[in-house]
């Protein structure tokens, strides 16, 4: 997959003037098992987070402090058209849990179900969601971005059956459930730091 540097999104003064671009041109290549290990253990990541969980607007601090990563594959930039290889790998976002305390129940349950199978699991920068890297099926092997978007929708589908308390379309932006916009094939996936990630090595 691809990494990249913040910002996620253009970083503006209090005139409305950008000071700071967008990234959104990879830093490098990164595999999940370096993810694992940067989100467990990495000293910066650890006060990044801190600052974001703890700011008046975490939206905006999260845009602008956290790194983050394309889990579908690598790109040569951030956008669906510059697709470069596959990584067998997507994403999906539980939000909008409780507490922390439900986030870390919720991060074992998507660990240890048994159709997901995820590689990954952490709580995300808010700490009241989950992160679930969940390996793609092969239905298209012939073709690899309808193999993962398929695979995005059946594990969306999937989560949402089993884990969502509410099917009110109207409340699902503030709603516990599944973050729709993770279809896209380019989702950039904010990093954060959770010592007590799980991963999965085989």
């Amino acid at each position: 997959m691809s990494y990249f540097m913040p910002p996620i999104a253009p970083v503006r003064n209090e005139e409305g003037r950008m000071v700071t671009p967008a990234t959104l041109l990879p830093f490098c290549e990164i595999s999940v098992e370096q993810v694992f290990q940067m989100i467990t253990c990495n000293e910066d990541l650890r006060l990044l987070t801190g600052q974001v969980r703890n700011a008046p607007d975490m939206r905006t601090a999260k845009a602008t402090l956290l790194p983050y990563v394309t889990p579908c594959g690598t790109f040569t930039r951030r956008n669906s058209q510059c697709f470069l290889s596959p990584s067998r790998l997507i994403v999906i976002d539980v939000d909008h849990l409780d507490s922390y305390e439900e986030a870390a129940g919720m991060r074992r349950t998507l660990f240890d179900d048994p159709f997901l199978r995820p590689v990954l699991t952490y709580i995300s920068p808010s700490g009241r969601g989950v992160k679930a890297f969940v390996p793609t099926g092969t239905s298209f092997p012939a073709d690899e971005i309808r193999n993962i978007t398929e695979s995005i929708h059946r594990a969306m589908q999937y989560v949402e059956m089993a884990y969502t308390p509410t099917t009110d379309i109207t409340a699902r932006a503030t709603a516990k459930g599944v973050d729709g916009s993770g279809k896209d094939l380019a989702r950039a996936c904010f990093l954060s730091h959770d010592p007590e990630a799980l991963f999965r090595n085989s």
